[in-house]
């Protein structure tokens, strides 16, 4: 079989799982989701998976022998990522043994001496570079039945021989490269059963015989199982938040508080003023002094972010100058948080201390001796049970 065939072989395959997954999506949009997608950990998605199956070794000599003898048992083991619901990478071990026919002497040989069936310790350790079609086509769900992932692989392959020869065994190292179809039946939320199907070439020196052609081909198939770890599913990734009403919104209010501050001094002036004088050698009655009550001050971050910007900061300074100097005899909340649909819990509780860390921070540098309770909520949905991006933020009130 000559590579030719074998990706054509491939790209029918491919083009008949595009028509299967096509038909299982159809009816359940609702369930399917499509990028793009929020990016996972480095140990989300990650899987391992063993098989056992059948190696066929595909030399220049092989058709001397019936199909049948020529089938050696073959074992996977490996380890993956998905990247994202289409992109994948895995490594493992692929061997076990394979059976071929030499027309001359050869150390495979069963007998080395002359001409016959061959038998080899077959090892392989790869890399594969996995496309899940299934997602890439039909959009990602997480409960679909089936899915095909075709790869492209390489990495190192080893022979040695049965039988010691001249006191010590054989090996030929070679490099090897490999495509195939990897397909995953849906047992449950982390199991899988799989069905590998591929076809290696290796250069002519992989069995010792250098005779004819300048590769050979090693086709194997092999049913197993796979585990995924947690995490095990995908998000699709929002469009952020276009904050720029919410800042002019701020800009507006910044501006209002500056021309209260400014009415607050000049009446305050005037005041002074009334209370040094007198009518009839008495004190002129002076009402109750105005105090600004300060509304709730929100900061708001980005996904993951914990800094400020230049304008946040100066908001900040300002609520600081006006509202609690106005107030310094108040206690003020400080409420750190994240959202709790994004990250997990150690991580957003580390968020949302870094959040609160920050506009302390800004608060301290400030001077001034404030009564403060801060708090880091963590994770969490309380400003927002529709809109996550208002739960990723610091609240003074």
């Amino acid at each position: 079989m000559t590579m030719k065939k074998f990706f054509l072989t491939v790209a029918i395959c491919a083009v008949a799982a595009a028509s299967v997954n096509a038909q299982v999506v159809k009816g359940a949009e609702a369930q399917t989701l499509r990028g793009p997608y929020e990016t996972n950990r480095l140990f989300d998605n990650v899987f391992i998976g063993a098989a056992g199956g059948v190696n066929l070794y595909q030399a220049e000599n092989d058709h001397e022998i019936d199909f049948t003898k020529r089938l050696a048992p073959a074992v996977q083991g490996y380890i993956g990522k998905w990247i994202t619901p289409c992109v994948g990478i895995r490594l493992g071990y692929y061997g076990i043994q394979a059976k071929g026919y030499n027309a001359v002497p050869n150390v495979y040989n069963e007998n080395p001496l002359v001409a016959g069936n061959q038998k080899m310790n077959q090892n392989y350790v790869r890399g594969d570079l996995m496309w899940n079609i299934s997602n890439a086509i039909g959009g990602y769900r997480a409960d679909r039945f089936i899915d095909f992932a075709p790869y492209l692989g390489a990495g190192v392959m080893w022979n040695r021989t049965n039988k010691k020869v001249a006191g010590k065994y054989r090996r030929d190292i070679e490099l090897g490269v490999t495509a195939g179809i990897y397909t995953m039946f849906r047992l449950g939320k982390a199991l899988d059963l799989t069905l590998d199907v591929n076809q290696s070439v290796v250069n002519q020196r992989y069995d010792s015989d250098v005779r004819a052609s300048r590769k050979e081909f090693i086709a194997s198939a092999a049913l197993g199982l796979a585990y995924q770890f947690k995490n095990r599913e995908f998000s699709r990734a929002h469009a952020p938040v276009d904050v720029t009403p919410y800042n002019n919104k701020i800009k507006d209010l910044n501006k209002l508080l500056n021309d209260a501050n400014d009415l607050n001094k000049k009446l305050q002036a005037d005041l002074e003023a009334e209370k040094a004088k007198k009518k009839g050698g008495e004190t002129v009655y002076v009402p109750g002094e105005t105090k600004i009550v300060p509304s709730p001050f929100a900061v708001y971050f980005p996904l993951g972010k914990s800094t400020l910007t230049d304008a946040q900061k100066n908001s900040i300074k300002y609520f600081v100058e006006t509202a609690m100097k106005a107030n310094s005899d108040r206690t003020f909340e400080i409420v750190g948080a994240a959202d709790s649909a994004t990250g997990s819990a150690k991580t957003n509780e580390k968020l949302g201390q870094a959040r609160l860390d920050a506009v302390l921070g800004i608060i301290k540098a400030c001077g001034g001796n404030y009564k403060i309770a801060d708090k880091n909520l963590g994770g969490t949905d309380e400003f927002s049970k529709t809109d996550k991006t208002l739960n990723r933020v610091v609240v003074i009130r």
